[in-house]
């Protein structure tokens, strides 16, 4: 997601459009976080917005794995479960005044997602290109 969190062609994918749409909340979540007087209330809703996004995304693109019968499907879910771990644990961190938690987990997130677009999605991606999506 790069330090700015913007989107960049790595990220375009089977489905471009979720990878876009997620980098966007993304970003404007950070935007929201770094700015010294954010919003809570503001916060809060991005990070909803984020998971409730991602969520959607991963059980759509589970779906399309489970219809090509794609071998990595475990590997792949299990990297879903744990951004959303991480996520939730950053939210709730967040929600309780743990501002020096969020501020430590915010780098792992992002890290954790640049490394599933780059890997995860990357490799499916490959899978349908080969099996002809």
């Amino acid at each position: 997601m790069g330090d700015a969190m913007g989107y960049h062609e790595s990220y375009s994918l089977s489905n471009q459009r979720d990878h876009e749409e997620i980098v966007v909340i993304g970003g404007e979540l950070l935007g929201v976080m770094t700015n010294p007087m954010h919003d809570r209330a503001r916060v809060a809703h991005h990070l909803s917005l984020l998971k409730s996004s991602l969520l959607t995304h991963f059980a759509d693109e589970e779906s399309e794995m489970k219809a090509h019968h794609y071998i990595n499907f475990g590997q792949h879910k299990r990297s879903h479960v744990y951004i959303i771990s991480i996520l939730t644990e950053f939210s709730s961190a967040f929600a309780v005044g743990r501002e020096k938690n969020v501020e430590d987990l915010w780098p792992h997130l992002e890290n954790t997602l640049d490394n599933h677009l780059a890997r995860y999605d990357a490799e499916f991606a490959a899978y349908l290109a080969g099996v002809g999506s």
